[in-house]
């Protein structure tokens, strides 16, 4: 396939954190007209032009049109020029004319990425550090022996608590571990609900245990439930900005978050790497998987397809060089682990998926 390749510089600090090569690719068949719709987002956009859509904001670079790509509305239409030697995308707003005159009233702008694949993970789950666990207070039960208790009901939890705070109620799931070590990387907590120490007056506490009202629920809680302080507030981008990591930083998919054993694009995923390893939101990774085989025996060569094996005859395996099947973008950072989304797929992936820096 024939490409155009299109020599550009950097000319400002609009992005100064990013390094890009020299050339940007377009694609063969980018539209010169593009008009933005409701349900785009900007790496949608970034695909219809750029081979490389991590790097969409070079599209915007120095251009007064459009002076920050993350304010990007529906129904601008958006045109691919040439300023000198350089691609840039200028824009212009529809209004349609009618008889009434309507005050125009612009919708929320486009997000990078699909903020509804990765809404439940901005929330309140948390992935904490197995240490902050330990001896963690739960929910003990009720004066009647209820198992489950709902969106106000009143229950007691061990120990005493500060009647001024606001408290959350988590799940303990799944515990994340690194595949090479064995190093315990974190815990996953699911948020189910909020509760404040209980205004009742007619139930009381002591030094062991505290009543508490169920102010809040997203969900039914149970006995043994932990109740732990809800974080300081933490706020993420609605505009991810994609930024190069090293290729020599490498691991692994340890998880899904959507219970699947098998991922695809726009799915989210556990990999265990954190702050620790100078990650930050927005880093990016490729998604390897190395194929294996065996050696020839009786003129007969088995394969190993998508890691699993179709036949086995002889011979010691092979471990064959590695293939990019995907590329994924960190939403959400931890001390040891990140939560990304995957961005492209060219194979089912799972967990196990080696992973590797992206420096593009």
């Amino acid at each position: 396939m024939k490409f155009i390749l299109i020599v550009t510089f950097l000319l400002g600090p609009i992005l100064p954190f990013i390094t890009f090569s020299d050339t940007l690719t377009l694609k063969e068949s980018y539209p010169k007209v593009y008009t933005v719709k409701k349900t785009d987002t900007l790496w949608d956009i970034s695909e219809k032009f750029l081979m490389s859509p991590w790097l969409w904001p070079r599209l915007w670079h120095a251009n007064s049109q459009i002076s920050n790509p993350h304010l990007i509305y529906p129904g601008e239409v958006l045109t691919l020029v040439w300023i000198g030697n350089k691609p840039q995308l200028t824009r212009k707003r529809i209004i349609k004319i009618s008889p009434i005159v309507r005050k125009y009233s612009q919708n929320d702008p486009i997000p990078t990425i699909p903020l509804s694949s990765i809404a439940a993970f901005l929330s309140r789950d948390h992935i904490v550090e197995l240490t902050q666990l330990e001896g963690a207070p739960r929910i003990l039960g009720d004066a009647v022996g209820t198992p489950r208790f709902f969106e106000g009901d009143i229950f007691y939890g061990e120990r005493n608590f500060d009647k001024k705070k606001l408290y959350g109620i988590y799940r303990v799931g799944d515990r994340y571990e690194n595949l090479k070590t064995g190093e315990g990387l974190g815990q996953a907590i699911t948020f189910i609900g909020l509760a404040e120490v209980s205004k009742n007056k007619h139930v009381k506490s002591s030094e062991k245990v505290t009543p508490f009202d169920f102010i809040k629920s997203r969900q039914d809680a149970q006995q043994g439930d932990l109740i732990l302080p809800i974080p300081e507030y933490e706020t993420y981008p609605a505009y991810f900005i994609p930024q190069p990591v090293s290729e020599e930083i490498t691991g692994h998919i340890v998880a899904t978050l959507n219970n699947r054993m098998t991922i695809g694009k726009w799915d989210a995923v556990v990999i265990d790497k954190g702050v620790r390893d100078n990650i930050q939101i927005g880093s990016v990774f490729a998604i390897l998987r190395h194929g294996v085989g065996v050696m020839v025996a009786k003129d007969k060569i088995s394969y190993y397809s998508d890691g699993n094996k179709i036949q086995k005859v002889g011979g010691p395996d092979l471990l064959l060089p590695p293939e990019q099947i995907g590329e994924l973008l960190v939403f959400k950072v931890y001390k040891k682990v990140s939560i990304a989304l995957v961005m492209r797929s060219s194979y089912v992936m799972r967990p196990r998926d080696i992973i590797h820096g992206l420096n593009f």
